[in-house]
């Protein structure tokens, strides 16, 4: 088995991470992240078709391209044909992070998923020379430059395309990491969470309550809010339910494993669900359900923006939020004020221990007890899912540099590579079949 780079060879190598979109999000978050990750990473290019960005939830005018493009010493581009097709840029970008609007994810994903193709299908035909020269070269898996992704909530808002990225990431190009931007999927109480059910200690999940309650009105209540409360063509709706929901939906399946183990846990085939919506935007902002699942499990999630408030008031509202996962041996329950980590923690019930309380994570050196679920500090070099992303173009670049280095090719593949396209597409799914259910009034069949 190859070897991994040495903390050496990697703390030499520069990942080279492109930005596509640079709204508020990006330039609040996204691009002061990975400046702060330099000397490791480097932002290799600016994409977005707008030279100057606006944004009505920004407190301040956003930067122009110029004027990022100044700030963070990059190129910029008018779209991923471009960047890909400048010979000096695009071949060497080793991750890119999107966050376009909602409608354009599934565009943009595949064009840097065909780009990784090209990549490896270009690294087939060198080598096949090669073989033809020495027969040192030959090996199972051909390096190359891999292309990561990460992805913003929610991965698209068309089941169809949602399957395809889960297809193309997974089975057409699955060198890359596939990330998706749901930072409370990264926290470590998460995967605390995610080893207890992957051990068994809760038996066969029988039972999932969740709720996500937010001071969000302010957001999918005013039309100028267009991305949050307007749906596109490929949308069945849109409010609350991908704006929110997304994350807490993706929690669930995360630590419930989808798609790293051979079960496919609590695949949903039907939903029923009920909304109410803003007066003035006619986004949802009120909603319960409940999904029906392949595999017998009973789920409900429910959830609103009514709660008065708002996140970025001083003093800040959290949201409130409840997750609680019921099996035959046990039932894990993580709920509290995502503004105050001092409201809730991870607790574990097991009929081993007659159903007494334990807090997993308390017995975890280096992570706190306490409730925390979205990563929002602007500050720093990022929330977990970003760290992740990272360290995968980081990796996948010292292997591929080193190889170049030494003139040889050392090329098994990598053990495991982050893929979050199955939570993604699981919450598409759902989310889809909620709206069709709430203008049907009849529960839905989940589109596969």
């Amino acid at each position: 088995m190859t070897e991994p780079p040495t903390d050496d060879e990697t703390a030499q190598t520069v990942a080279r991470i492109a930005v596509i979109g640079c709204g508020w999000w990006s330039q609040g978050w996204h691009l002061p992240h990975l400046a702060a990750n330099a000397p490791s990473v480097q932002i290799a290019a600016i994409v977005d078709p707008t030279p100057n960005p606006v944004s009505t939830l920004a407190s301040s005018p956003l930067l122009s391209l110029e004027e990022l493009s100044k700030k963070y010493s990059c190129p910029i581009y008018n779209s991923v044909t471009d960047l890909l097709a400048d010979p000096e840029v695009g071949p060497r970008v080793d991750g890119a992070i999107v966050a376009t609007s909602h409608a354009s994810h599934y565009e943009v994903g595949m064009a840097l998923l065909r780009e990784g193709i090209h990549r490896r299908k270009m690294a087939e035909g060198i080598e096949k020379e090669e073989e033809g020269i020495s027969k040192k070269h030959r090996h199972v898996h051909v390096l190359h430059r891999n292309l990561s992704i990460l992805m913003e909530k929610p991965m698209t808002t068309s089941v169809n395309e949602a399957k395809r990225l889960w297809e193309m990431s997974t089975i057409n190009y699955p060198e890359g990491a596939f990330v998706i931007n749901h930072t409370a999927s990264y926290r470590p109480q998460t995967q605390v969470a995610r080893r207890i059910i992957a051990s068994n200690q809760l038996g066969k999940i029988c039972h999932i309550s969740a709720s996500m309650n937010g001071p969000l009105m302010w957001l999918f209540d005013d039309p100028k809010n267009e991305a949050w409360v307007l749906k596109s063509s490929s949308m069945s709706g849109n409010g609350y339910a991908y704006g929110q929901l997304a994350h807490i939906l993706a929690w669930i399946y995360n630590v419930l494993g989808a798609g790293t183990t051979k079960e496919d846990i609590a695949r949903p085939t039907k939903v029923y669900c009920t909304m109410t919506h803003a007066s003035n935007t006619g986004a949802d902002v009120s909603l319960a359900s409940v999904i029906s699942c392949s595999d017998g499990i009973t789920f409900s999630l429910d959830g609103t923006a009514l709660l008065p408030g708002s996140q970025y008031a001083d003093p800040p509202i959290g949201k409130h939020i409840r997750v609680e996962i019921f099996g035959t041996k046990g039932s894990l329950m993580y709920s509290g004020d995502d503004k105050k980590p001092e409201t809730g923690r991870l607790e574990l019930r097991t009929t081993s221990q007659d159903g007494k309380a334990d807090f997993p994570c308390a017995r975890e050196e280096g992570i706190d007890d306490g409730f925390y679920f979205e990563d929002g500090d602007p500050m720093g070099t990022g929330p977990g899912s970003m760290a992740v992303f990272l360290d995968a173009c980081r990796t996948s670049c010292a292997k591929f540099e080193g190889s170049l280095m030494k003139h040889e090719v050392d090329g098994e593949p990598d053990d495991y590579v982050v893929n979050d396209s199955l939570v993604g597409l699981r919450t598409v799914q759902i989310i889809d079949a909620m709206y069709r259910s709430s203008v049907s009034g009849m529960p839905e069949v989940v589109e596969n």
